[in-house]
């Protein structure tokens, strides 16, 4: 190719007809880790140190991390049927009771959030947390049917309803004085705003006024439905007291100890 000469001009010319290096690319910024404790978070991992084992090989008892929290036991139908799933996690199988309990999980909490990383291959996990008072006639529950995912009081006087994301995901829900949120992401994608119920239930704020106990893949102590116990992998359980969802502070909170609690499970 010829070479010509450099031309020099002696004039302004305007941005567009010159030539420069493109910048390099804005990378996101990465989101900052929190450990689920720091974040004032109870975390139930479901991994080889938290679950102890009989002779089996079922699970009699699930500890949080650190100790922070009461242990998660076996729900009453709940008959050595709660094993580790191969990949990690805890397996749930199709109408038979794996649930476990968080006694007294909450007292008098105006208001909580629940985060839960799972797996749910067929969008069949059915119920996957559930509040439920000891004395009371109602209680409030999250469930998946047909990839649909469900947060609800069993009387119905409040529910909010999304898609699942499918695969493995975060699902997490939250209750405010009477009113409910719910939200879903990948994992590694961020929180879409949480859908809340545009009003409360006065009915639900007084059966949650006393003490609530805390199950995780099941409703209650009695065997009820076969049809409420779906299929899916839990393999984490992050629970928040006075803490509802649905602010951008909140959020970032929350968010920060999904993060983290991906990046020490993908490394585990």
């Amino acid at each position: 190719m010829d070479k010509f000469p450099h031309l020099f001009v002696d004039i302004d010319l305007p941005d567009a007809v010159l030539l420069r290096e493109a910048p390099a690319p804005k990378q996101p910024e990465a989101v900052p880790l929190q450990h689920p404790n720091d974040a004032d978070a109870i975390w139930y991992r479901a991994t080889e140190d938290a679950l102890t084992l009989d002779a089996s090989g079922a699970i009699t008892a699930w500890s949080p991390e650190n100790g922070l929290g009461s242990v998660a036991r076996p729900a009453e139908p709940n008959e050595g049927h709660a094993r580790p799933a191969p990949g990690g996690g805890i397996a749930y199988i199709r109408e038979v009771n794996g649930g476990f309990v968080v006694d007294a999980a909450l007292v008098e909490a105006e208001a909580f959030c629940c985060a839960i990383r799972l797996q749910s291959p067929e969008g069949q996990s059915r119920t996957i947390v559930t509040l439920n008072p000891p004395e009371g006639n109602n209680y409030l529950f999250l469930s998946e049917k047909d990839g649909l995912l469900e947060w609800r009081d069993d009387a119905g006087s409040v529910e909010v309803t999304l898609p699942a994301p499918g695969g493995t995901f975060w699902v997490l829900v939250g209750y405010d004085k009477g009113k409910i949120s719910l939200t879903a992401a990948k994992t590694g994608v961020k929180f879409p705003s949480p859908q809340t119920s545009p009003d409360g239930s006065a009915a639900l704020a007084a059966a949650l006024d006393g003490v609530s106990d805390l199950f995780i893949g099941c409703r209650s102590h009695r065997k009820g439905i076969l049809k409420t116990l779906g299929h899916s992998v839990i393999h984490d359980v992050l629970f928040w007291i006075d803490t509802a969802p649905t602010t951008p502070a909140a959020l970032d909170r929350i968010t920060q100890a999904c993060r983290f609690v991906e990046r020490i499970g993908d490394a585990s």
